[in-house]
């Protein structure tokens, strides 16, 4: 099996639609629905890739991103009505960020994208 993602929000047609298409390309998924589901879900099963929605029903992910982000994962913030978030994502710890409406192919372009980096980066080493 793929690399694990862990899909924090608290759409469930966002969920669905990108579980079904991260399975599909053969990665593993677990998803919540509120940020206090998805931090105790971050810590059983430490995930390689975490999509966190900023606007949940329990808090905002923007205050809560670091605690997702490790030195070996990748986060991905989403939002749909925060443009700020388009320039300044990297100082709230997140590796990315995509606006809604967005495709599962543009979610998985810009994992690929960050992957790329990350290895480029560690090489340099």
């Amino acid at each position: 099996m793929g690399k694990l993602i862990l899909i924090v929000d608290d759409e469930s047609d966002i969920r669905f639609l990108l579980r079904r298409f991260f399975i599909s390309n053969n990665y593993q998924v677990r998803e919540a629905d509120t940020l206090k589901k998805g931090v105790q879900l971050f810590k059983d099963i430490q995930p390689d890739v975490v999509i966190l929605d900023i606007n949940l029903p329990d808090g905002n992910g923007i205050q809560q991103a670091h605690q997702f982000k490790t030195d070996k994962n990748i986060l991905i913030l989403i939002s749909a009505d925060n443009d700020q978030l388009t320039k300044e994502f990297v100082n709230y710890d997140a590796d990315g960020f995509l606006r809604k409406p967005f495709t599962p192919n543009d979610l998985l372009r810009l994992i690929d994208q960050i992957q790329q980096k990350q290895s480029l980066s560690n090489s340099n080493f």
